[in-house]
């Protein structure tokens, strides 16, 4: 009798497979977003990290120019390049005031750009219309133009505010806002004039900051004045004042408008672009204030968590939080104010 055999004759038995239920699947995409959400902070904290580390280092290299000019000229550059000689009807003295940046460029691995520049001519000049905005002098305008990455904080995340001039997020102290925002008779390292030098910081040079961080504009089109409403982020914004002088009720009454195009021209010595002062804490909730080139009152400011990063006239960059005493932070501006400095930034 042959034996019985319970499997096909043609081959091994086999097993229908069984695929996902609804059910599990949805379990897997609900784990897998978890695990996304839980590390995103962490990629994006390390990103972040790693711009700062970038624009701790931009400052230090401007650190190391300004030591280098000092060395090569006897002073730091001044914050707003006032002319002394004769100025051509075609112009005004304001439109002389190329910013340290612009005098540091070839201490900074910029001599070609440096050369590019003249000088001698004016920023603009007077337009043939009356009211209307002045032209930039075309002989400078290629110059005026180009980014420097050195310049720029990439933690900041916004574009450059004009698409005809170069960006910068650093900016030099004038001192601690007295009086009323003056960079012509400021108490900092880096005002109208004359140059200031190590020896003028009897505050000590690792107690005076030379330079810190602002956030740009918003970009788009370059209008001077925009009126109300308040900018949906008014501290990439300026509340720009009537004038002559800066108090509490003409800076929170902004007459005048809005000024949209901070930061937009590194070349440029004014408290729109290159100056600002310790008048207020870093990050400060009050808004910018400024009467279109001098004076202004005006924060340091920075898209990093807490507070802005300091350079100080003895080279070393430190990090300032938005929590500082406003003592503390305006002692720090002064390059002679005999201020006691202790305590925590």
């Amino acid at each position: 009798m042959s034996a019985r055999s319970d499997h096909p004759a043609d081959g091994p038995s086999t097993v229908a497979a069984r695929g996902f239920t609804l059910i599990e699947l949805l379990v897997v995409i609900a784990i897998t977003a978890v695990l996304i959400a839980l590390l995103l902070p962490a990629v994006q904290s390390a990103r972040e990290a790693a711009r700062r580390a970038q624009c701790v280092n931009n400052l230090k290299q401007i650190g190391v120019a300004l030591h280098n000019y000092h060395d090569t000229l006897g002073g730091f550059p001044v914050g707003f390049l006032y002319p002394t000689g004769k100025i051509p009807s075609t112009t005004s003295p304001l439109q002389y005031r190329w910013s340290a940046l612009a005098q540091l460029s070839p201490f900074l691995e910029q001599s070609a750009l440096f050369n590019a520049f003249n000088f001698d001519f004016a920023i603009a000049y007077k337009p043939t219309g009356a009211g209307a905005f002045w032209p930039f002098h075309p002989a400078n305008t290629s110059a005026m133009a180009v980014n420097v990455a050195t310049f720029v904080c990439p933690s900041d995340g916004f574009g450059p505010p004009s698409d005809t001039s170069g960006p910068t997020n650093y900016v030099f102290c004038t001192g601690d806002g007295a009086p009323a925002g003056d960079a012509a008779n400021a108490n900092g390292m880096f005002i109208m004039g004359p140059s200031m030098s190590l020896r003028n910081a009897t505050d000590g040079s690792s107690n005076t900051v030379a330079t810190s961080e602002q956030l740009l504009g918003t970009p788009g089109d370059y209008t001077q004045t925009t009126p109300a409403p308040i900018p949906t982020i008014p501290a990439r914004a300026f509340a720009r004042v009537a004038g002559p002088l800066l108090d509490d009720s003409s800076c929170a009454a902004a007459p005048a408008g809005w000024l949209f195009n901070k930061g937009a021209n590194w070349w440029d010595g004014n408290y729109l672009n290159t100056l600002y002062n310790h008048h207020e804490p870093p990050d400060s909730g009050r808004y910018d204030c400024i009467v279109y080139h001098n004076p202004g009152w005006k924060a340091a400011r920075s898209h990093h968590s807490g507070g802005v990063n300091a350079l100080f006239c003895d080279g070393h960059v430190q990090f300032a939080t938005s929590s500082v005493d406003p003592l503390l932070w305006r002692g720090l501006a002064t390059r002679a104010g005999g201020e006691i400095v202790s305590g925590s930034f």
